[in-house]
């Protein structure tokens, strides 16, 4: 038996009670830090410059203002007819119980075409890496295997170049267009790597965004139900007391040290909420809220021109939010245009995306799929006398015995 259901019952019954007292508090909390962010509305350079002294002394997240901090933009009028290019991806991770050492990354694509002369262009595009410099990052004197964490950026980056592709081939600059990823365009898990394997993957993701800046294509990511507190943590500096811009101080945390010694520091209230709590709750159907800067170390340092900004979107029941590089943030009627585009193309797929929904189906690789590709594999390694067999763990769990 895998999983003893009735075993299980009562501790979903407790999970279910904990849940709503837990929601109960975070409303009550998220009200407070609202009235604290509002109060705050005007004074965004004040704050700008509490981010940047803090950036790298406080323990938490944060997020530059760009806006006041109580904008809220109606949504603009969409496009008669517009065009997007969208990418997502799949993969079959490196197996180090296989017979072989390899990954494959499945990349799918969606062109789409509104308006007079509608048309559509689906697919995708499997590369299967198996060459030593497909599966490790070296500097010379070391190796890092790509995989975890540098697999998924790996595939982050050819999700970028397939499209940049896409949009060079398909957009020919006679209609509204927009490029379009699924989550963060932020590359967090190169945050804490070596300085080589972050010049691996970070300088192939910087080319395809410039190559975007280039092409004139307004490039902006998707993230449903985001769980970001970065807003979240520039509010916190709002109840820190050691924040002094006029001293040239930021947050030190000192009331979070004390906090170990029983006292609750002034920020407590912002533990567990994120930005969509507080920034979402003021947002009308269709309305976004104001730009922001992330200030992870990775953007600020490390992206240049193509900085990440965000803003949050009420789309139906849901607050999303959307990011877009400087060169977009920059300029309002990009800002607009993406807005309006991003807003549309969830209504026409129930709340989600449309090309990006379309470009995951494409991607997606499914149970029969990864059966298929790893009878293929094996076939081809025998009739190659290759050689080769798997492990005895990943043999055991193939048959089952008593």
């Amino acid at each position: 038996m895998g999983l003893d259901l009735a075993a299980l019952s009562k501790q979903v019954r407790e999970l279910s009670g904990a849940a709503v007292q837990s929601a109960a508090g975070a409303a009550e909390r998220a009200a407070l830090a609202l009235g604290r962010y509002l109060e705050a509305a005007g004074e965004e350079r004040h704050w700008a410059q509490a981010v940047d002294l803090s950036r790298e002394t406080a323990s938490w997240l944060l997020a530059r203002p760009v806006e006041r901090l109580d904008t809220t933009r109606d949504l603009p009028a969409c496009p008669p007819a517009y065009a997007v290019v969208a990418t997502d991806g799949s993969q079959i991770d490196l197996d180090r119980h296989g017979s072989v050492a390899c990954y494959l990354i499945n990349i799918g694509h969606v062109f789409i075409r509104y308006g007079q002369r509608p048309t559509a262009r689906l697919g995708s595009r499997p590369a299967l890496y198996y060459r030593e410099e497909d599966l490790y990052v070296s500097d010379g004197a070391r190796r890092v295997p790509i995989e975890g964490n540098y697999l998924s950026a790996r595939r982050d980056v050819e999700e970028g170049l397939a499209l940049a592709e896409l949009a060079a081939t398909s957009l020919d600059g006679t209609l509204p267009a927009l490029a379009l990823q699924d989550g963060t365009l932020v590359r967090w898990t190169l945050a804490g790597a070596e300085r080589f394997v972050q010049e691996r993957f970070l300088g192939q993701y910087l080319s395809y965004l410039e190559r975007m800046r280039a092409l004139g294509v307004p490039t902006a990511s998707y993230i449903s139900r985001p769980r970001s507190p970065e807003v979240i943590g520039t509010i916190r500096l709002m109840f820190c007391p050691d924040v002094d811009v006029a001293a040239g101080r930021g947050a030190r945390c000192s009331e979070c040290s004390d906090a170990r010694a029983g006292r609750e520091p002034s920020c407590a209230l912002c533990q567990g909420l994120v930005d969509a709590d507080v920034v979402g709750s003021r947002l009308a159907e269709g309305q976004r809220g104001p730009l922001f800067v992330s200030m992870s170390t990775i953007n600020i340092e490390r992206y240049g021109p193509h900085c990440i900004h965000f803003f949050h979107l009420r789309v139906g029941r849901e607050v999303c939010r959307v990011e877009i590089p400087w060169w977009v943030a920059s300029a309002p009627e990009q800002v607009d245009l993406v807005h309006s585009l991003v807003y549309d193309q969830c209504l026409r797929g129930g709340g989600y995306p449309v090309a990006l929904a379309r470009a995951h189906e494409q991607a997606v690789i499914r149970a029969a799929d990864r059966r298929a590709f790893e009878r293929m594999l094996a076939g081809s390694l025998a009739r190659a006398e290759a050689g080769g067999s798997v492990s005895a763990k990943r043999e055991s769990k193939e048959f089952s015995r008593l």
